[in-house]
């Protein structure tokens, strides 16, 4: 569960889901309150926005939907981007965003839906990710089928949902451009308004992220001056997610970056944490050595992302259409390199995966402005209806940013799925596919005995340790030898260990790396060997309640292993310490 602000928000993880509510109330009894940002005789002749400018409906605007794929705050990449700060947050809006579900087919399911992970039932990247269930019945009602009802030309370029097979173009999309399968810079397929067309390995033809610019270019030069039909369109790039593959321009930049080791990098082992926290100790150094090339490239790819938000923008500019278009910027949810040991990743409930970068730029949109207010993914869908000046399906769980940016009301945000939280479940032929991860997510032990570590346990020097240090390879039959240290300041003369044994254990997600995986330099040093890494769990399942407000900013989360956890980031910004043992009576009456 997770809370914002005096209103709660709800976290539930078999996929680490997010959900809003307006109060607490409504948390509970899973009932959502009618949009009322706006009065009724006001939303059927304008749209008000806080600056006191009025857009009316006669002159709709046109909508641009930013998305990146595992895009951080909490790291630094904005920083690696200043076209995109420049052109859109400080030319705009800056919110505090959420993701409900920080993993991506279910956080992206909630962007163009407006639903709930617990509403749509996509939980995870597996099989009910494009299922059945979301083909007949939430596909059906996205964005983009709203946006074809107003009257709008409606186009989608780049990533779609991770499980998407490219057998059939989604209903909503005019031109549909769409990435088969997972995210991928070359060599991929794109379903082309029903077309498979494979893409290659050359830079200057078949590099994803340009190519989902210049065919958003392609389009609004096609229909940006049309009057009278607005256009609805979504670029949805695949940075800086792996396999992280940067512009040839781009692989020398940020040689020294280190942004990303905030005071939560490496803090490690850490018992007052989760199972797979209390049993993850600090990075051996190749994993250090991993993080800091990762993150490297990361930032790298996401040059020609901050490129392209420039060249859309001066388009629209050119066009004479800047003015009347909206821009949201987004991502599915964050990541973490090494924070509290786990050395890549997103699904944890802590700010590092769950904020994400969220600007709006637009029609009356205020300048270089932040409002300290929670949004989160499931409000974009009806945002976008509102600004395209739809009526908002009751079906959807998010509200409308507008409203909150011109009145910068109280919102609050709920996390949590399986039907506890936010709207009931919708009674269908479909409602009960279940996937193996929610089915076994109970399971706490992994390993019989329930004794499964990795990394580096010091008994001697932290007390912040577990008795057991045994170490882990990520396979059964792990090696428990004492692996030397290793120079930090010295690796390229260092040899690592390597290991050919296989990189799984049941019910975790675990995953190798070694010299063939990045195709595109900068590259991982061949003397630096493979390693595995476990970055997840089943048992890692949790409802967590944030809370972010004037007075209060708190983390309360609770595990299928009901394991309890509580963190006050007014004290405890990087989460560190879990307080739960010191809960005041004054805590437990605002939580409950």
């Amino acid at each position: 569960m997770m809370m914002i602000g005096m209103e709660r928000v709800f976290l539930d993880s078999p996929s680490s889901i997010f959900h809003w509510c307006k109060h607490i109330h409504y948390c509970l009894t899973g009932r959502i309150p009618p949009h009322k940002y706006l009065k009724k005789d006001k939303r059927k002749r304008l749209t008000e926005i806080s600056s006191g400018m009025i857009v009316r409906k006669q002159s709709r605007p046109n909508v641009i939907l930013i998305i990146t794929d595992d895009q951080d705050i909490e790291l630094g990449s904005l920083a690696a981007m200043p076209r995109t700060v420049r052109l859109l947050k400080e030319r705009g809006v800056s919110l505090f965003g959420y993701s409900t579900t920080p993993i991506c087919c279910p956080s992206r399911s909630s962007i163009l839906t407006g639903l709930y992970a617990h509403n749509h039932n996509v939980h995870t990247n597996n099989n009910n990710c494009s299922g059945p269930e979301w083909r007949f019945v939430h596909e059906q009602r996205t964005i983009g089928v709203y946006g074809q009802k107003e009257g709008y030309s409606t186009a989608y370029y780049g990533k779609y949902l991770n499980e998407y097979d490219g057998s059939y173009v989604p209903p909503g999309w005019d031109d549909w451009h769409g990435l088969i399968h997972n995210s991928r810079f070359y060599n991929y397929t794109l379903n082309v308004n029903g077309d498979k067309r494979k893409f290659g390995f050359e830079y200057e033809k078949d590099y994803l992220t340009d190519v989902v610019t210049n065919r958003s270019i392609e389009f609004i030069d096609r229909v940006a001056t049309r009057k009278g039909r607005p256009f609805l369109l979504v670029l949805s790039y695949p940075a800086p997610h792996g396999p992280e593959d940067a512009a040839p321009q781009y692989t020398d930049s940020f040689l020294d970056i280190d942004s990303h080791r905030t005071p939560a990098w490496n803090y490690a082992p850490n018992p007052d944490k989760q199972w797979l926290l209390q049993r993850t100790g600090k990075m051996e150094p190749v994993h250090v050595a991993f993080t800091d090339l990762l993150h490297r490239r990361r930032l790298q790819t996401l040059q020609s992302v901050d490129e392209g938000v420039e060249r859309i923008i001066q388009l629209l500019r050119d066009k004479s259409v800047l003015s009347s278009t909206y821009l949201i910027f987004t991502s599915d949810h964050g990541y973490h390199l090494g924070q509290f040991g786990l050395i890549k990743g997103k699904n944890m409930p802590y700010e590092f995966d769950i904020r994400v970068p969220f600007f709006i730029r637009g029609p009356g949109i205020q300048k270089n402005t932040t409002i300290r207010k929670p949004v989160a993914n499931i409000d974009i869908a009806p945002t976008i209806v509102d600004m395209m000046g739809g009526k908002i399906p009751e079906k959807m769980d998010g509200r409308s940013m507008l409203g909150l940016i011109s009145e910068e009301r109280d919102l609050s945000m709920c996390m949590g799925d399986n039907g506890l939280v936010g709207k009931e479940n919708e009674t269908h032929e479909y409602s009960d596919l279940l996937d193996e991860f929610i089915l076994i997510a109970h399971t706490e032990n992994v390993k019989e005995g329930n004794e499964w570590f990795q990394g580096t346990f010091d008994i001697q020097s932290s007390v912040r340790t577990k008795r057991n240090t045994r170490r882990c390879n990520c396979d059964q039959q792990a090696d428990n030898s004492i692996i030397p240290s290793y120079d930090l300041y010295n690796l390229e003369s260092t040899p690592f260990p390597y290991s050919k044994r296989s990189c799984t254990l049941p019910q975790m997600s675990c995953f190798s790396h070694g010299a063939s995986h990045w195709r595109t330099p900068p590259f991982w040093p061949v003397e630096y060997g493979q390693f595995c890494f476990c970055q997840n769990s089943n048992n890692n399942t949790y409802w967590c309640l944030r809370t972010l407000n004037d007075t209060h900013n708190f983390l309360y989360c609770e595990f299928v292993t009901e394991f309890i956890s509580y963190y006050d980031l007014n004290f405890d910004p990087f989460q560190t310490y879990s307080g739960t043992v010191e809960c005041t009576i004054d805590t437990s009456q605002i939580l409950f």
